[in-house]
């Protein structure tokens, strides 16, 4: 059993470190938390005069109402920290070539990940550059960060699952590992980001701290020849004392 103080620097550290995110899987943790408080707390409609007849919404087409957003439309809007000239620095994966000959055309749809190290490497250049559209391609459709809706899972991103907080110094990434058969495989790795100097609202993080995150992720395949997926990832971190805690158990 975990004591009380190791659960509370848990805690600390769980949003310290990732926020909403851990490693280079998204939680949905705190979305299900608030869902929960929501419905423990329910609105009372006749106290808000809830009885009276709402207005009707201006937002209508023909009847039908306001046309659903578009992905590309939402992806859009966002932000992102993809310089201009992308494609003529060095590549944030470490490979010392640059983004352009490295992670840049799996970026942009031109190449396939056909190894599971290319999934890992190009990741941690989509999360470093805010690219959330290439975390969500990137995702298998059974990891517990996948949704159907993909504007939704998009907003969720960009609202708290990309390390907005922090830098992202350095990707030290192990060997490739075989996982039950020809289309799992295993790759442990290390993350090191550093707080900024303006972290965004609700962080905690010290400006200019690093840390040291840890993870062994699953990646999966649809068979040989099709590109490589992330599936899952145990993540942890070098923190004193919870080295041995997975942070997204």
């Amino acid at each position: 059993m975990v004591s009380a103080t190791k659960s509370l620097s848990l805690c600390l550290t769980f949003y310290l470190v990732v926020g909403i995110a851990s490693g280079f899987s998204t939680t949905t943790s705190s979305i299900r938390h608030n869902a929960a408080a929501v419905a423990r707390h329910p609105t009372d409609l006749a106290a808000k005069g809830g009885n009276k007849k709402k207005k009707a919404s201006a937002r209508t087409t023909k009847g039908f109402g306001a046309p659903p957003p578009k992905l590309e439309d939402v992806l859009a809007k966002m932000k992102t920290r993809t310089p201009d000239n992308a494609n003529e620095v060095d590549c944030p994966c470490g490979s010392g070539k640059t983004h352009g000959e490295c992670c840049g055309p799996f970026l942009s749809g031109e190449k396939k990940c056909l190894t599971p190290s290319d999934v890992l490497r190009t990741r941690y250049t989509a999360f470093t550059w805010r690219n959330i559209k290439y975390i969500m391609d990137t995702t298998h459709e059974t990891c517990r960060d996948y949704r159907e809706d993909r504007v939704a899972w998009a907003n969720d991103l960009n609202k708290g699952g990309m390390f907005d907080s922090f830098s992202f110094v350095k990707l030290d990434a192990g060997e490739e590992e075989d996982g039950e058969n020809e289309n799992e495989s295993f790759i442990e790795f290390k993350v090191t980001l550093r707080a900024n100097d303006n972290p965004t609202a609700g962080s905690v993080a010290v400006a200019g701290q690093e840390t040291v995150i840890s993870e062994r992720s699953r990646f999966l395949r649809a068979g040989a020849d099709e590109p490589w997926t992330y599936a899952s990832g145990d993540v942890r971190s070098e923190v004193a004392g919870l080295e041995d805690v997975a942070l997204n158990s």
